[in-house]
């Protein structure tokens, strides 16, 4: 008799594992079109409307002079901005025709869902096409992929680099394939993201996953490459500073609060990992890969927060790594948590996120429906929106539905996602970003023109005036007093600046235009006439 129970058995599930991969070509498609749907809302949708900031601006400055091995900021070359970095907003300004905005956001937002895309596919190969499903969730709706911004402490173009060098190691070993990753992480952002790579590595120790001649030869050789044109075409000081400049940064002491706060709502539930039961699901290579990217989140937690330089890309990789941990959580969910330890801390985390959430949009976004008219319709939406939210996630939780939860989750994303694009873009837009001021200067210089200035102003403003930006020092000025030129020359200038070089150099004031704090802003110009049929030239 019992041989007749094992015989069934046996049969059964022989006959179980035929129809799901009967099923896996159709699962598998849906997977696709669901992650490119979740990446073409959270990350596509609205990818270039929001202004650039200060350190973004360097790179749309650089993206309207020539190509080199760094970035041009000002006629000055800056170390912080590796040819990989700038040279697809380069080719986007080129295809669109001019630089603006949009050719610094969008490369990001390609190198976002190129890396979503990836990471996905991995846990799509090794736990099924709905665990890839969830890591596109948790990957695009987290709070640092819908905002993408420098400000945000993001680099996308590297982190595309890092991240598949390491999945490539994690999977393959430390082949060749993971060493072109390493070669182009280098050329984006020199020796911190190749750093990031070979750390884990070197402190994990695990088994074919060492420092072989094919991960470590393509990262040399383009370091070397680089070092030879930089040489060539820039000054040693420019080289020497785009080496050093990572070790002038401090310890990010709060490295570790931010990686939590800008995964958020998916990152927590990296917890669930705790639990053997979900570490263990679906075919062998599952724990090795939910193992290795915790220990290389502990990895680059630690270095990004004590070594200099090594913040940036360790910020994103610990993003990527909580990630596809709560994704294999969040999978193990869905089919429903056997521990009782697990399921308690997932109604828990997911309670604990859905009530912060709803909480805060029915404070400010009812207060945001009174005071600003601009905001009502999408504050209104908010706060009905949130309240849906935390009710669906108590009905949940009465009756002990983890889909529920799931589904109340991915309300609070896209919530986020439509206040951000909503109210946080135009609020930066119009309050916090330097493109009216910029575009105020830059009407009463013509086009092309170049706008000089004497000491630094910030490289918001100097984008978007949209005209070549110049700084002169002394020596320059004192030989412009000597000869002055033919053609006449424009200035931004401070107040003081003006009074002591009008009559020197015989300015003329074209406007004087008060800043967002109350300062005042010169645009002046030197005697000449300006021969609008003559394309000026470009000075360098």
């Amino acid at each position: 008799m019992s041989h007749d129970l094992v015989s069934v058995r046996a049969s059964l599930r022989r006959l179980r594992i035929d129809v799901n991969d009967a099923k896996e070509p159709v699962s598998r498609s849906r997977e696709i079109a669901l992650v490119v749907a979740l990446a073409g809302f959270f990350v596509f949708f609205g990818g270039g409307n929001l202004d650039l900031g200060p350190i973004e601006a360097r790179q749309g400055l650089a993206a309207g002079e020539r190509f080199g091995p760094l970035g041009l900021v000002c006629g000055g070359w800056e170390p912080g901005l590796w040819p990989a970095r700038v040279l697809p907003s380069q080719v986007w300004a080129w295809c669109e025709g001019e630089v603006t905005a949009a050719s610094v956001r969008w490369p990001d937002a390609i190198a976002a869902g190129l890396l979503g895309l990836l990471l996905a596919r991995r846990l799509a190969l090794v736990l099924g096409a709905r665990a890839g499903v969830m890591a596109g969730l948790c990957l695009f709706g987290g709070l640092a992929w819908i905002d993408r911004s420098a400000g945000a402490r993001v680099d996308l173009i590297s982190a595309l680099a890092v991240v598949g060098a390491l999945d490539r190691i994690l999977s393959k070993g430390s082949d060749r394939v993971a060493g072109l990753w390493a070669a182009f992480a280098v050329l984006a952002g020199g020796w911190p993201p190749l750093a990031m790579i070979l750390l884990p590595i070197v402190i994990l120790g695990r088994p074919g996953r060492t420092l072989s001649r094919g991960l470590l030869v393509p990262p040399l050789l383009a370091l070397a490459a680089w070092s030879v044109w930089a040489l060539s075409a820039a000054s040693t000081q420019a080289w020497a500073a785009a080496l050093a400049w990572p070790l002038t940064q401090g310890p990010a002491w709060s490295l570790p609060l931010w990686v939590v706060g800008f995964s958020l709502p998916w990152g927590p539930f990296a917890v669930l990992a705790a639990w053997r039961s979900v570490r263990d699901r679906g075919t062998p290579e599952v724990p090795p890969l939910i193992l290795g990217w915790l220990q290389i989140t502990g990895v680059a937690v630690l270095a990004g927060t004590l070594v200099p330089g090594l913040a940036g890309p360790g910020r994103i990789t610990a993003l990527v790594g909580l990630a596809l941990t709560a994704a294999a959580g969040l999978d193990a969910a869905w089919c429903g948590l056997a521990e009782t330890g697990a399921r308690r801390t997932f109604v828990a985390v997911s309670v604990t996120v859905v009530l912060l959430w709803t909480a805060l949009v029915a404070s400010l976004g009812s207060y945001l429906a009174v005071a600003v008219s601009y905001y009502r319709p999408l504050a209104t939406v908010l706060v009905i929106a949130g309240v849906l939210t935390a009710i669906a996630a108590i009905v949940a939780v009465r009756g002990r539905r983890q889909r529920w939860l799931i589904g109340a989750l991915v309300m609070v994303s896209v919530c986020l996602k439509l206040a951000h694009w909503g109210y946080y873009v135009p609020e930066w837009n119009y309050r916090r970003s330097q493109g009216p001021w910029g575009r105020a200067v830059g009407q009463w210089v013509p086009t092309n023109w170049p706008l000089h200035t004497l000491h630094a102003w910030p490289t918001d403003l100097a984008f978007y005036t949209g005209r070549p930006v110049r700084a002169l020092d002394l020596p320059d000025l004192r030989l412009l007093q000597a000869t002055p030129p033919e053609r006449p020359m424009f200035f931004l200038l401070q107040p003081e600046e003006y009074g002591f070089w009008s009559e020197r150099l015989e300015l003329i004031k074209l406007r004087e235009m008060l800043d967002e704090r109350g300062e005042p802003r010169i645009v002046a110009r030197t005697p000449g006439e300006l021969n609008r049929r003559r394309r000026p030239i470009r000075t360098d």
